[in-house]
């Protein structure tokens, strides 16, 4: 039997490895459940007959990026199969999930409910689907006695949802990546391999008024109307990205522009209320970043659109903080590994695959900016970050299947 027939015989027990993951709530924040999912992709590894090893972010690393290291320890999860191959890839896969909210379709977020051939729940497609795909497509070499082309590194990684600092970030930083190429497993997904992803920049921007009685309004200062002019400013700031010199090519010969989203999240001061004027609000800037951009001129626009506002518009008092700054990245589609994994695609989807890298951002950064060439692709699904997240089950199977094919025919 061939890896691609046992994959396609076996999707549900497949289906119900991806099942198995969703039910955990790795939310994060604030970083829930950490221990018990590295706990279970462990003891898969080890029934893999993989070489394991459990990665946990000292306290004092965790507290220069987080506040609860206390109680929500970070851990990541090394994995590796030794086949005594010249080459090595390393596939890399985040566990952590966003948040919930809203009403879902099935009740229970993390139900793993399957209707038709969509499987629901929170991580399903952001990224718990990469991991039963990457993971059974190794049961699939196993349980048919073929050796892959190459040793197979994987790690399964937190905090991507917020960074990736004490994920992705430690791996690579403690050096624990022994591999020649690497595959993040998202990025890319059907016809499109991911050759990179924008960058961001997060500032928290705090407005400084004076509190005052509703009914005397003058004497304050309504940070939230101040907030309001700066906004004001920097809707020209972001009427500027749309400028054709701004615009970074693709390879399909499409423009790509920069973006800019202010108020993902927006609040007050819990003394807020319908009759006190507001002395403080808080809101945030979400600035993605094109390949052809650098991440600290890009601040810096940001940061004098602000001070200048501050200059032009009396009493506006505001304070930019960076939450999270992650550079573009760009990876070479001429590579082996890109190539090599192109052509996995090609034989399990019948045509030829596109590169085209991600608007959003993913932790294949952290290890391509160490050297390594390296792709981007996973399942398709949608609903990510949104209420009723689904993969499509059919593509969860052709990715399994495609991990599985790179493994066999990948000459690296």
């Amino acid at each position: 039997m061939s890896v691609q027939t046992y994959i396609k015989e076996n999707q549900t027990e497949l289906c119900a490895l991806l099942q198995e993951l969703v039910r955990i709530p790795t939310v994060n924040p604030p970083g829930e459940n950490y221990a018990e999912i590295v706990e279970l992709l462990q003891a898969k590894c080890k029934a893999l007959g993989m070489r394991t090893r459990i990665a946990k972010v000292p306290k004092r690393r965790a507290e220069q990026v987080i506040l609860n290291a206390d109680s929500h320890p970070r851990l990541n999860l090394i994995a590796r199969w030794d086949v005594g191959a010249e080459k090595t890839v390393h596939f890399n896969a985040h566990y952590d999930v966003v948040p919930v909210a809203g009403e879902w379709r099935f009740g229970d977020p993390f139900s793993g409910k399957i209707d038709g051939e969509w499987l629901y729940g929170r991580g399903a497609d952001d990224m718990k689907d990469a991991i039963a795909a990457l993971l059974f497509a190794i049961q699939a070499l196993q349980k048919t006695d073929t050796t892959p082309k190459f040793n197979v590194e994987c790690s399964f990684t937190c905090d991507e949802e917020t960074g990736g600092q004490l994920g992705a970030g430690y791996v690579v930083e403690k050096g624990l990546v022994n591999a020649d190429y690497v595959v993040n497993c998202e990025g890319g997904s059907e016809m499109n391999i991911g050759n990179g992803h924008n960058g961001v920049l997060w500032l928290e921007i705090e407005i400084k008024g004076k509190a005052a009685h509703g009914a005397n309004p003058d004497k304050g200062i309504n940070a939230f109307e101040k907030a309001a002019e700066l906004v004001t400013a920097l809707q020209r700031v972001k009427r500027n990205l749309k400028s054709p010199e701004r615009a970074f090519r693709l390879l399909d010969g499409s423009d790509r522009y920069p973006t800019l989203n202010i108020g993902g999240t927006f609040r007050g001061t819990d003394g807020d209320k319908v009759n006190t004027v507001p002395a403080s609000v808080k809101f945030s800037i979400d600035r993605r970043i094109t390949p052809n951009e650098k991440l600290e001129f890009a601040e810096l626009e940001l940061r004098e659109a602000i001070s200048g506002a501050c200059q032009y518009y009396p009493d506006l008092d505001a304070e930019a903080r960076a939450i999270l700054r992650i550079e573009p990245c760009l990876t070479d589609t001429d590579s082996p590994i890109a190539q090599a994994f192109a052509d996995a695609v090609r034989v399990v989807r019948f045509n030829r695959p596109k590169f085209k890298g991600t608007t959003g951002f993913t932790d294949l950064h952290y290890f391509v900016n160490t050297g390594l060439p390296g792709i981007g692709y996973g399942p398709s699904g949608k609903g990510g970050h949104a209420i009723n997240e689904c993969v499509n089950i059919p593509d969860l199977v052709r990715t399994s299947t495609i991990y599985a094919t790179f493994m066999t025919r990948a000459e690296l």
